[in-house]
């Protein structure tokens, strides 16, 4: 037989051990709101500053490159497993814009994507575009040399925003790659 003083402390020491146990698998507590509103009000800050930056960007767009003067250098490529290495372009007298294309991007104009290369501010009227590249094949071995060219022409620039574009061709499977100019203003 137990005694009841020896039963009372076995039933403290259970109690001792059990009591953390039943408090954990008491109801939730209710998580504090004020914390994630906090964090929610932080999210609409941000997601407002991005609005105006982007406001803003467009602005400052509008303002340096309006549409009387602007005029647009798309570059692309629609030859298959040619990668773009670099290109750079020249209007009129100011300085070129020389842009030298990762494998990545590379790989996306070869998709047929298009880059923004440049966005200038041109009156309207005539005016010389010049242009030189180099590019690869993907499966080209380290040692072999890059194709290269050039196009030296001209547009013409009227009131409307000018949007042209440079893309890698061949005109017929055995052909070198090329710079074929298009002047998508005047296409319309």
């Amino acid at each position: 037989m137990i005694k009841p003083k020896t039963l009372r402390a076995w039933r403290g020491l259970l109690a001792a051990i059990l009591l953390p146990a039943a408090v954990g698998a008491g109801p939730a507590q209710a998580a504090d709101p004020a914390p994630l509103q906090v964090d929610q009000d932080i999210q609409k800050l941000k997601e407002q500053a991005l609005d105006i930056n982007q406001q803003a960007q467009a602005i400052e767009h509008d303002y340096l490159y309006p549409p009387r003067t602007r005029v647009d250098v798309y570059v692309g490529v629609h030859i298959p497993g040619m990668l773009l290495k670099d290109i750079t372009v020249a209007v009129d007298d100011a300085a070129p814009v020389h842009y030298q294309y990762n494998e990545l991007e590379s790989i996306v104009l070869q998709e047929r994507g298009l880059h923004r290369l440049l966005r200038l501010a041109a009156e309207p009227g005539s005016h010389r575009i010049r242009a030189q590249f180099s590019a690869r094949y993907s499966d080209a071995k380290p040692g072999d040399p890059p194709f290269t060219g050039s196009y030296d022409g001209s547009f013409d620039k009227g009131q409307p925003p000018a949007e042209l574009e440079f893309d890698l061709k061949r005109n017929g499977y055995l052909s070198d790659p090329q710079l074929q100019f298009h002047d998508w203003r005047a296409a319309q």
